[in-house]
């Protein structure tokens, strides 16, 4: 990993921040009552406010259903909410699925582009390190389930498969074994259709085979 990969996260961060800067939940949200107080309810209804780390991972990996506008209130804490999966969040794929719960594709060009850019970078930076704070296989699920595809991601990891990306590949292997064996998709809070689900599934399957074969084969 270089300072120029730091950069370039650093810098996908800084376009998020910038698009979603200063937005708000609706003036109107209430949220759970149950399980978010009218205080953080209203954190996320003001703009400007640092919001708390575990404020932020409880919204995110919370049943979209907790919200009268889950949309508006994931745009209020994108800004955090991309730092703290740079840093090495807690159960990623759970956060992954608030955020494809949101709709972000469908949002306006800066902001669906922003959202593309981080996790490019995101992921790009974890198969460079040797020993990412977040588990490759991890951040490749929630890269998946944010997206619903998994065709970017694996272009990716080709592109980077050097002496790191290969141990990686070596280790979600090992990671997703019980699961090949089993024919079960990996991706636990799938959020998408279930005909995406499969695709995904498919083609990393196929990919992996494809990957497998040219392990093998003599230089």
């Amino acid at each position: 990993m270089t300072f120029e990969d730091v950069d370039a996260l650093g810098a996908a961060i800084g376009r998020v921040a910038a698009a979603f800067g200063g937005m708000t939940a609706r003036a109107d949200e209430t949220g759970c009552g149950r399980c978010f107080t009218e205080a953080e309810v209203e954190l996320l209804r003001s703009p400007g406010i640092p919001l708390p780390v575990d404020l932020v991972r409880q919204v995110a990996q919370k049943e979209p259903g907790h919200w009268g506008d889950q949309p508006a209130v994931i745009r209020r804490e994108l800004p955090r909410l991309v730092a703290y999966l740079a840093e090495g969040a807690n159960e990623p794929e759970l956060i992954a699925r608030g955020v494809a719960a949101a709709g972000w594709s469908r949002w306006p060009g800066e902001q669906a582009d922003s959202i593309s850019g981080f996790l490019d970078a995101w992921w790009t930076h974890t198969l460079r390190e040797t020993s990412p704070p977040t588990p490759v296989p991890e951040v490749f699920a929630s890269c998946v389930i944010a997206s619903s595809t998994a065709t970017p991601w694996l272009a990716r990891w080709e592109l980077e498969m050097g002496q790191i990306g290969r141990r990686h590949l070596d280790e979600c292997v090992e990671w997703w074994r019980e699961d090949l064996e089993s024919d079960t998709p990996p991706f636990t809070w799938w959020w998408g259709t279930q005909a995406e689900e499969q695709a995904a599934w498919k083609e990393l399957k196929a990919w992996l085979a494809g990957m497998s074969r040219s392990s093998t084969m003599p230089e």
